[in-house]
């Protein structure tokens, strides 16, 4: 079977990162340098238009089984939101400290399908946060009648990294100062037929949420806006 280039590029990436970690052995935690993470008490319950709706978490997808998400992520957050219309949004948010090659964050594209959703379609898109465009990534997804449209984006350290080769990158950015990154996946969903009114309100309930965290934890969630 023949490698597409970029999955060629990926992989010399990877071996790369892996003659690296060998060589340089990073050892310092970025994560121990900064305060601790807690999603539960980081995210509010209420923000803008949006309120937590609790007992709908069973309807958020989550990628493993609860050992796995255990020995991969180090804090994981589940909510379903609803606002003045009744219109439900499902975040999902994953942290983990150790951002090493063991133990790296499960994109929704991969979960998704191993819980028997169709994969529609996926491509690049841009959300507004902390005044600033950041790449993000837009799915289509469907499971029988549910039709489930989904926005994503993953943050490595200071970065907001754009696709699995910019994250290597940044992984080796930190690995040459000797440190191992930590990483964020924050994914936010909804049940609807339309895909452009889901983005829309997706969109919406991203920046009012990362806005109505405390300032001094809002790049943990959107990337730091002096890093490219």
């Amino acid at each position: 079977m023949q490698m597409s280039g970029k999955n060629i590029l990926l992989l010399a990436l990877m071996l790369v990162s892996a003659g690296l970690a060998a060589a340089l052995r990073p050892t310092a935690s970025l994560a121990d340098e900064l305060s601790p993470i807690n999603l539960n008490a980081m995210v509010p319950t209420a923000f803008g238009d949006w309120q937590e709706q609790p007992n709908h978490s069973s309807q958020v997808v989550n990628p493993q089984q609860k050992q796995i998400l255990d020995k991969i992520y180090s804090e994981t957050l589940s909510r379903t939101y609803v606002n003045a219309a009744g219109y439900r949004i499902m975040l999902s948010i994953a942290y983990g400290k150790n951002q090493s090659d063991a133990l790296q964050l499960h994109r929704p594209e991969v979960c998704y399908p191993a819980q028997g959703f169709t994969l529609l379609a996926k491509q690049p898109g841009t959300l507004d946060l902390l005044g600033r465009p950041i790449t993000a990534i837009r799915m289509e997804t469907s499971l029988g009648q549910r039709h489930e449209p989904v926005t994503y984006w993953t943050v490595v350290g200071d970065h907001i990294t754009k696709n699995g080769i910019d994250k290597k990158l940044t992984e080796m950015h930190y690995a040459l100062r000797g440190t191992i990154p930590d990483g964020m996946l924050v994914r936010v969903s909804s049940i609807d037929q339309g895909a452009g009114n889901a983005y829309a309100l997706q969109d919406q309930f991203a920046t009012q949420m990362v806005n109505a965290i405390a300032p001094e934890h809002r790049q943990r969630f959107a990337g730091d806006p002096n890093v490219n």
